[in-house]
């Protein structure tokens, strides 16, 4: 289907579009992940059973599982999907200017895929790396408020009553500076997205060589779910430390305790209290969100895009 619309626009309203349908899908797992990961700054040993035990006995109060297995919905739609569809209309301009800067006077001369099949991991880590840290930057706000709000139960004395209401306290509370907390292990998070693209852009582009395929295809389903969760399982893996103290300090005991959640004294309280495993508490937690999101927004990004 073709509605005269730029490549990039297609970017942005695919990433958007599966953005959202992600975040429906698979928002209860990304509460129970966020909430794994401000345990690692405490000395509890609870884990996964306790905190789906502690979502279920609100939930009782509540009288709704539903509300509260989606507290903190409003604004994670709200973040994911602005950010997949910036974070891929980014990308896409990203590998163009790095692709013109590389090729120089050849490069518009070329298609988008013929940019792409030319360009290596190292082009396309710097290229996601760019439009990555753009996009940490434009949203970090909306990340300070729903870890807050998805870290209390709709109960609780301190919770956020709506994104509205977080954003006005953090305001008054804290000051601009409040909206930024975490943004540091968010930018070096970055990376996740760098090497996710480097990873999951270089098999595509393999995958189509080897088929001899020579202009811009669909992937199907199938390919697409096996590249997509080969790539996401390396680079969650590789820096979800970052994720961890990204949650931790933009949590509300950062606000309480604000000297021993500074970022380097909040390394080493977790490595001395449950050693380099406190570090990666809530990972596979992550990893069973992440790879089915990742592969549910990927297809319908891969879809959607062909389809504009």
């Amino acid at each position: 289907m073709s509605n005269g619309l730029s490549s990039l626009q297609r970017e942005i309203i695919a990433g958007f579009t599966a953005g959202t349908l992600t975040t429906i899908a698979t928002h209860p797992l990304d509460l129970v992940k966020l909430r794994l990961q401000l345990l690692a700054s405490t000395n509890s040993s609870l884990g996964y059973t306790d905190v789906i035990k502690t979502i279920l006995t609100d939930s009782r109060k509540q009288q709704s599982i539903l509300r509260e297995a989606y507290r903190g919905l409003g604004v994670n739609l709200i973040g994911n999907s602005v950010a997949w569809g910036l974070y891929f209309g980014l990308y896409r301009y990203s590998k163009d200017l790095v692709f013109k800067i590389w090729a120089g006077s050849n490069a518009e001369k070329q298609s988008s895929f013929q940019k792409d099949s030319r360009m290596g991991p190292a082009l396309y880590f710097l290229s996601a790396a760019l439009s990555g840290a753009t996009t940490a930057v434009l949203t970090n706000p909306v990340w300070v408020v729903k870890t807050r709000i998805m870290s209390t139960s709709a109960n609780a004395r301190t919770r956020y009553k709506s994104t509205w209401d977080g954003m006005l306290k953090i305001y008054q509370q804290e000051g601009y500076r409040g909206f930024w907390r975490g943004l540091a292990p968010s930018l070096f998070g970055v990376a996740q997205g760098a090497i996710y693209f480097a990873a999951y852009d270089s098999l595509k582009h393999r995958y189509f060589a080897s088929k001899g395929i020579q202009t811009d295809q669909k992937l199907g389903n199938i390919e697409n779910i096996v590249l997509t969760s080969t790539s996401k399982m390396i680079s969650v893996t590789a820096v979800y430390p970052l994720q961890l103290l990204k949650s931790n300090l933009q949590s509300f005991d950062a606000i309480r305790n604000a000297q021993s959640y500074k970022m380097f004294s909040l390394v080493k309280s977790i490595h001395d209290r449950h050693g380099i495993k406190g570090l990666y508490k809530g990972l596979s937690a992550n990893l069973v969100r992440a790879i089915p999101s990742t592969c549910i927004t990927f297809c319908i990004y891969e879809n959607l895009r062909h389809w504009l």
